[in-house]
C-alpha cells in the first residue's frame, strides 16, 4: 500500500505548531496577566514565581502597545499552533490507519473535532475580535474534546505500535489530565497544552522523518 505523500508534511506542520506553542505560550500568558481580567492570576504564588521574572526579563516585548492589544497580538499565534495540531492529528491517523484499532479511530474523530473547534475559536477570538462568544461557543467545547480525544488517540497510538512511544504517552497524558494540571500550574490555557506541544514535536518529527522511508514501514518504537 502506498503511503500518501502529504503525511510527512502534515508531520512537519505538527512539529512546527508544537514548537511555536512552546515558545509563544509564556508571552501569551504573561500578556494576559497584565490585563485587567488576568491580573488576579498573579495572586497565585506558583504562577507569580515564573511569570513575574519572565515579564521582567522580556519587558520590552510587553510594552509595545496597551495590555489588551499585546494579549491579542500574541493570541494570534495560537491559531498556527492549533492548525499544527489539526494537521498532525490527520497525518498521524493516516500513517497508522492500517494498524489502527477502534480506540485509535474514536480518538482521531474526537481529537479532530476538538482541534477544528479550537481553530474556529482561535480565529474568532484573536482575528475577528469576538473573544467572549468564540471562547464559549468554540474554544471551551474544543478544549474538552481535545482533552478526551488526545488521550484516546494517544493510547490508540500506543496500541498501533507505529509511532514513538514517548510521543504517544505525551499525547495521552497531555490531553487528560495534562491540560487541567498544566493550566493550573501556569495559570493560562496556552500553558495548559504544553505537553501536547511536546507530543506533536515528537510525533511530527517522526512523521516528517519518514518521508523517504518505504511505505508503511513502522517507525522505531521507543
Amino acid at each position: 500500500m502506498t503511503r500518501p505523500a502529504w503525511i510527512p508534511w502534515g508531520g512537519l506542520a505538527a512539529m512546527l505548531g508544537g514548537a511555536l506553542g512552546i515558545v509563544y505560550f509564556p508571552f501569551h500568558a504573561v500578556a494576559y496577566f497584565a490585563t485587567e481580567n488576568g491580573a488576579a492570576s498573579l495572586e497565585t504564588p506558583w504562577v507569580a514565581a515564573w511569570a513575574e521574572p519572565f515579564g521582567g526579563t522580556f519587558a520590552p516585548f510587553f510594552a509595545f502597545a496597551p495590555p489588551d492589544d499585546v494579549y491579542t497580538t500574541y493570541g494570534r499565534l495560537y491559531l498556527f499552533v492549533v492548525l499544527g495540531f489539526l494537521a498532525g492529528t490527520v497525518a498521524l491517523h493516516a500513517r497508522q490507519a492500517p494498524r489502527a484499532g477502534r480506540l485509535e479511530k474514536w480518538g482521531f474523530r474526537v481529537a479532530f473535532a476538538g482541534a477544528a473547534l479550537l481553530t474556529i475559536g482561535g480565529i474568532g477570538e484573536y482575528w475577528v475580535g469576538a473573544l467572549d462568544f468564540s471562547f464559549l461557543a468554540f474554544s471551551v467545547p474544543g478544549f474538552l474534546l481535545t482533552m478526551l480525544g488526545s488521550t484516546l488517540l494517544g493510547f490508540g497510538t500506543l496500541r498501533a505500535r507505529v509511532m514513538p512511544r514517548l510521543g504517544a504517552w505525551l499525547l495521552a497524558v497531555g490531553g487528560f489530565p495534562g491540560i487541567i494540571l498544566m493550566t493550573v500550574l501556569f495559570g493560562h490555557l496556552s500553558g495548559g497544552v504544553l505537553l501536547l506541544d511536546l507530543a506533536w514535536v515528537v510525533l511530527g518529527y517522526a512523521l516528517f522523518s519518514e518521508r523517504d522511508a518505504p511505505a508503511y514501514q513502522p517507525a522505531r518504537v521507543r
